[in-house]
């Protein structure tokens, strides 16, 4: 079966258990469980202390990545120090007795994590690296805590849900119209905009993957929705409060550097979208990045070139702030 996809993040399974380095007083690599917001809450954490901190904010919700950091952020490791959380609910994090979060103790959660890596690691500022769903928490602590944070990276970030599903839901009509699809059209024209279930989400989903030329056969759709049957009863309610959310709908300042990232192909958080959202936002230094030939799941298909890019960007920014601090 393919990797198991939804539009708003990668589900991804691979194992990484790591020790501290051997050879360097400062390297390590290690992993332990934190308790934030009265769960225990998993984070893998990789690089060198003497570093600049890094916070990656995983998709979802309900994705957590720590387990396939190797493919996600092995090069950003040999210039930061960096930190993979499980949020609650998700990967090593998940525990069969949590009731389903809520958008508010997701939050709050986030603001403990960043408080607990700065103490722990003995660090005045972090950068945050985030990706689809992770950046609703990203920009939540940039705008709420700019004096901690260096920088943020968004990559794939939601912007409005409800508006991008419609524009992807439309736009999958008229191609299929074109193309003469008539159960497409029926499938398509029967979906929730927004989304009221997972059946919704999947059937979207199945006609995406046969638009950028992935046939998802009966076999393998039953078993995508046998999978979100189960992420459903999790994830469903946290997911509906995400509607809400409306970062067009006034403008946006931030108060640290912001660097954003969109696929030319994303469907699931509409590109358009994100661009406009771009143009509006306030920083005091802001780029956009489009990278060809991808869409919502850059993490996955474009590790390395996202990393490459992510480090050239954090990198110039960190020494530029300490070369700032000496000169204060």
């Amino acid at each position: 079966m393919k990797h198991l996809l939804i539009p708003i993040f990668i589900v991804l399974s691979y194992s990484v258990f790591g020790q501290t380095a051997k050879g360097n007083s400062n390297s390590i690599h290690t992993t332990q469980y934190v308790e934030i917001g009265g769960v225990k809450q998993f984070v893998s954490i990789k690089g060198d202390k003497s570093k600049p901190l890094l916070l990656y904010l995983h998709g979802g919700p309900g994705a957590a990545t720590s387990s396939h950091r190797q493919q996600i952020t092995n090069i950003l490791e040999t210039h930061f120090l960096v930190v993979h959380w499980d949020q609650r609910g998700a990967g090593k994090s998940e525990n069969s007795n949590l009731k389903p979060p809520t958008l508010s103790e997701m939050k709050q959660d986030a603001e403990e994590i960043l408080k607990y890596l700065l103490k722990e690691f003995n660090k005045d500022k972090i950068v945050l690296v985030t990706n689809s769903w992770g950046t609703v928490l990203g920009f939540h602590l940039a705008l709420h805590y700019p004096n901690a944070i260096d920088a943020l990276v968004a990559i794939s970030p939601l912007i409005d849900n409800q508006k991008s599903q419609h524009l992807t839901n439309n736009k999958l009509i008229s191609y299929y119209n074109t193309h003469d699809n008539i159960e497409a059209v029926k499938q398509l024209t029967a979906v929730h905009i927004p989304y009221e279930n997972v059946e919704d989400m999947v059937i979207q989903f199945k006609w995406i993957s046969n638009f950028k030329g992935t046939h998802i056969s009966d076999t393998e759709f039953q078993q995508y929705m046998k999978f979100f049957k189960q992420w459903e009863k999790q994830w469903m309610p946290l997911y509906k409060e995400l509607y809400a959310i409306n970062l067009l709908k006034d403008k946006t300042v931030f108060k640290i550097p912001i660097y954003i990232l969109i696929g030319e192909h994303d469907l699931t958080t509409n590109a358009e979208l994100t661009e406009a959202f771009f143009k509006k936002l306030e920083a005091p230094k802001k780029q956009l990045f489009w990278l060809k030939n991808v869409g919502h799941h850059i993490p996955m298909y474009k590790s390395n070139e996202m990393q490459n890019l992510v480090g050239n960007i954090l990198l110039k920014e960190t020494t530029q702030i300490k070369q700032k601090q000496k000169q204060k």
